[in-house]
C-alpha cells in the first residue's frame, strides 16, 4: 500500500486529482505505512553512504611536537603540540 500512496503523492504533486476523495482517503488510511516505507528507504542509501565512506583508506599526518629542555619550570621550558587538518598539509 505504501506504493499506492507514492503514485498518489506524485500525481497531487503534480496538481492531479486533488480534490477526488477516494484517493484523499486511501492516502490518509495507508500514510504511516507510506512513513515508515520512505523512511526504510531513505536510511538504506544513508548506509550505502556510511559504507562509502568507510571503504575510502585514510591517510594521516604526525602531528608536530616540540618542547624547551631548559626553561623558568624545573620541568623545562614550554611544549607543544599541532596537527594540519586541512589535505593541502605537506609533512
Amino acid at each position: 500500500m505504501a506504493l499506492v500512496v507514492e503514485v498518489i503523492r506524485r500525481f497531487w504533486d503534480r496538481g492531479l486529482y486533488r480534490t477526488n476523495t477516494w484517493l484523499r482517503k486511501i492516502h490518509d488510511r495507508w500514510f504511516d505505512v507510506w512513513v515508515e516505507f520512505r523512511t526504510q528507504s531513505t536510511m538504506n542509501e544513508v548506509d550505502r553512504q556510511i559504507k562509502e565512506l568507510n571503504s575510502k583508506p585514510v591517510e594521516m599526518v604526525s602531528p608536530v611536537y616540540w618542547e624547551q629542555e631548559q626553561g623558568e619550570t624545573p620541568l623545562g621550558g614550554v611544549m607543544g603540540l599541532t596537527y594540519e587538518l586541512t589535505e593541502d598539509h605537506e609533512p
